[in-house]
């Protein structure tokens, strides 16, 4: 070989070898059984909302100025909430916010094309996420309007004559998410893997995937039942058999004829992406996809206590039944003798 021959392959040598290694895909560490590695407690806190608010037409992304001013009304509006948290003394310092992987995205949602959630099927309601109540609180220049009070209300006000009248989340009733869905502050999920099965754990659910490749059966459940299946380095969990007691998705609907698809992927060392598409027919026209990143940390999950007794609603129960009272003193001392 000549020394041009020589020269030109060590020139087509160096400028192919940085692509080749660009090109190179990060392999997950293997469990014993040889199944990628996705074990851990990795946090999915993130500034970007699940839809896209409507203010923002086909914005896709933000500034990095603009998401620290975007977290900046988010973190105001919340800290006005808590003020006037009507029973529990409640601190953002509780919270953990922090955000580990920087998202410029106005929205999570990726389809449809618009950031937004799907236009709902006929006589389907929805109530509005806390998420997106505090985006609208913090950008309130003035009072908020009536439309608004009236949702806010809808949190706390009316007839509080029995447990029946609370939410479900106030009687500390849970269902583990599926799909999950990032809320306004801690958000910790723990991986945990066996040969033929994975556990999804926070402080307060567990969701147990089988990768048997059983089917899933006739049992119905508040978090529908899920399965599993490896499609090359990726998990793939679908989950079928809601019982339609708790919303769809989003707080819409109901979730009797949910599907949803998860994927979750380990990218690197402290990193996973998750991926949800959800599909119901009988809650939105099209479908949902939506995807966020998930980032390695080294903490523990704690059990939760809902409540400490659950003394809330004790002295919400309370209350009402003073207000009866008073209301009925009133009434008899505003009624004429006979």
């Amino acid at each position: 070989m000549t020394r041009s021959s020589l020269l030109i392959l060590g020139l087509v040598t160096a400028l192919v070898a940085p692509a080749a290694a660009q090109e190179a895909k990060y392999r997950a560490p293997r469990t014993e059984s040889g199944a990628p590695d996705l074990q851990g407690v990795w946090n999915f806190n993130t500034g970007v909302l699940l839809q896209r608010p409507a203010t923002l037409g086909d914005k896709k992304t933000f500034t990095p100025d603009e998401a620290a001013a975007h977290r900046a009304r988010m973190r105001n509006a919340l800290e006005s909430i808590a003020k006037l948290a009507p029973v529990e003394a409640i601190g953002l310092d509780w919270f953990d916010m922090d955000v580990h992987v920087q998202d410029l995205r106005t929205s999570l949602i990726t389809y449809p094309a618009n950031g937004r959630l799907p236009a709902l099927m006929k006589g389907v309601s929805r109530m509005p996420g806390v998420d997106e109540i505090i985006t609208l609180l913090g950008d309130l220049k003035g009072p908020p309007p009536p439309a608004l009070s009236a949702l806010l209300a809808a949190f706390t006000g009316g007839a509080k004559n029995s447990f029946t009248d609370f939410m479900p989340s106030e009687r500390c009733i849970f269902a583990a998410e599926a799909p999950l869905v990032p809320q306004l502050e801690d958000n910790h999920i723990q991986i945990i893997q066996a040969y033929d099965t994975v556990v999804l754990v926070n402080d307060f659910q567990r969701r147990i995937i089988s990768l048997s490749g059983k089917p899933a059966g006739g049992v119905k459940l508040n978090s529908g039942v899920s399965r599993g299946r490896w499609e090359g380095d990726t998990l793939v969990i679908e989950t079928t058999n809601f019982d339609g007691k708790f919303p769809s998705f989003s707080g819409a609907g109901k979730s009797h004829n949910k599907v949803v698809t998860e994927r979750i992927t380990r990218t690197a060392n402290n990193r996973l992406e998750y991926s949800a598409t959800v599909v119901d027919p009988s809650t939105f026209q099209d479908k949902v996809e939506y995807s966020f990143p998930m980032a390695l940390r080294d903490v523990r999950i704690h059990e939760g206590g809902c409540h400490e007794g659950n003394y809330s609603m004790r002295n919400s129960l309370s209350a009402s039944r003073m207000a009866d009272e008073a209301a009925a003193k009133a009434k008899a001392a505003a009624t004429p003798a006979q």
